[in-house]
């Protein structure tokens, strides 16, 4: 597996320009836990609260959720 960055040029505000290598191993190993980090951020960003009965997941842009609640008897 290779897996390579090269870092081309650091930019004023912190960021940088990479230039990325891969291979197809490489490639898979990257598309794995890619996926893996996002899953667990939106369980983590989107968990149901002991008083929300049901979270709609919106985009972020929107920053609209909706929310159900259930009234107590």
């Amino acid at each position: 597996m290779e897996i390579s960055v090269k870092i081309l040029n650091e930019n004023k505000d912190g960021s940088a320009n990479a230039e990325v290598k891969f291979d197809k191993q490489g490639l898979e190993v990257l598309v794995q836990w890619g996926i893996v980090a996002m899953l667990t951020k939106a369980v983590d960003e989107y968990k149901v609260r002991p008083d929300e009965a049901e979270v709609s997941i919106q985009p972020r842009s929107k920053k609209a959720v909706t929310k159900k609640t259930t009234k107590k008897k």
